[in-house]
């Protein structure tokens, strides 16, 4: 018997007047995410209660309540036989024929035909303009005993330098502020002795954390286009710790044709703070958060007369979405949340089939009026989530990570 066609609307209204029935669907679906054998579509892309309503860690939030629910209301679960590399969300799905099996659950034996809609090509910045990005590259690590031992084999470390290197050159950046690298020197010798093979063009920042192997992070830039003024700079007292290079700063300064410093000076900050527990959102861990946007905030002020600048960009992945504390506490403070002007009801991560910002750039007021452009560059966060880099062996630099990195164009005045 020939599938019934129905539209969404006719499906949700009567589950139960479908069940077991194979029917097409009329609407257009789009891919929120995907997992095992099974897709996740809705009507249009799902974005974390988070990012328009108060979190849970702030109290009970009606509206949070009834985001959530409208999320969950409107997802239909496939399971299907996709090829799952092929498939990221955002892919138009039309006229999927399935059976349904339960309330929002259907069936096919079939693979779903998708329609990728994510464009991947970056524009070069102009030659007056300055290209600095933030970046959560997922666990990148040298040396691969101790902490990184049961995360990464020395083939998945080969194939996460390939895919990021090529990502990194399609960037074209003159300073990266790098998150989840692992603390030392190594892994920034390890990254930069293929991204500048053929032309030694990049540098890094040593933080001098040499025997640490836990997660930090690290400054990267184009040693012909900018230079570090003075040392490093850590949001906390106990440079001894790993933790210290999760909240730094570094200032720098521009150089001309010559090499010859400028006199224009900016500075970058990259931040990786606490981690979110799954499935417990804010709960225990947002009181990290808040401690974490205290010290970037507390430091500020010493980065500023150290550095010989007011010029701020605050990059990095604050595991939070737009509505918490910890991002509002900043914003409070004066500086002026860049996404939302440069890229609105856009996102730089996907879990579970919902979308958001968990990665930031804020810039004081006067840097603000410096910035050209700010978006996210979708290369990672659209592609299952359970690939890993390790898993997606093309030569692609899609999911070098499993958070987009966020680029920013700005011209020094």
């Amino acid at each position: 018997m020939a599938a019934e066609r129905v539209s969404l609307e006719q499906l949700q209204s009567d589950w139960s007047k479908y069940q077991n029935h194979d029917i097409q669907l009329t609407s257009p679906l789009v891919v929120c995410g995907s997992f095992y054998d099974s897709l996740v579509l809705a009507p249009q892309r799902i974005f974390c209660p988070e990012e328009n309503a108060v979190g849970l860690a702030n109290g009970d939030s009606t509206q949070y309540y009834a985001i959530a629910a409208q999320n969950q209301a409107s997802r239909i679960i496939v399971k299907c036989r996709n090829n799952y590399y092929k498939v990221r969300s955002g892919d138009i799905v039309r006229g999927l024929k399935a059976r349904v099996i339960s309330p929002q659950h259907l069936l096919t034996g079939k693979s779903v035909s998708t329609r990728h809609t994510a464009k991947d090509k970056l524009p070069k910045p102009k030659k007056d303009e300055l290209r600095v990005v933030g970046a959560n590259i997922e666990n990148y690590f040298a040396d691969l005993g101790g902490y990184a031992q049961k995360k990464t084999t020395v083939e998945q470390q080969a194939l996460q330098t390939r895919k990021l290197v090529k990502a990194l050159k399609a960037m074209h950046a003159d300073v990266f502020a790098f998150c989840e690298m692992q603390v030392g020197d190594k892994a920034p010798k390890l990254l930069l002795e293929t991204l500048n093979k053929g032309k030694n063009q990049y540098a890094y920042v040593s933080m001098g954390l040499v025997d640490r192997d836990r997660i930090g992070g690290a400054f990267v830039y184009n040693k012909e286009r900018v230079r570090p003024c003075a040392e490093w700079l850590s949001a906390y007292k106990d440079t001894s710790s790993h933790y210290c290079a999760r909240v730094a700063l570094q200032g720098f300064e521009t150089l001309d044709k010559n090499g010859q410093g400028t006199g224009q000076r900016f500075i970058v900050s990259l931040s990786h703070f606490k981690s979110k527990r799954p499935g417990r959102g804010n709960y225990d861990t947002n009181i990290k958060r808040v401690e974490n946007a205290d010290s970037l905030l507390a430091v500020i002020p010493t980065a500023i007369t150290l550095y010989g600048d007011s010029d701020l960009l605050l990059l990095g992945d604050y595991n939070c979405y737009t509505q918490e504390t910890p991002i509002q506490k900043i914003i409070r403070a004066g500086y002026v949340d860049m996404l939302p002007h440069g890229a609105p009801n856009d996102f730089s991560y996907n879990y579970k089939g919902e979308s958001g910002y968990l990665d930031r750039c804020f810039a004081n007021p006067s840097m603000a009026a410096q910035v050209i452009r700010v978006r996210p560059w979708h290369v990672n966060a659209d592609w299952y989530y359970q690939h890993g880099f390790y898993k997606m062996k093309d030569k692609s630099y899609h999911r070098y990570s499993d958070h987009d990195p966020i680029i920013v164009d700005i011209k020094l005045r």
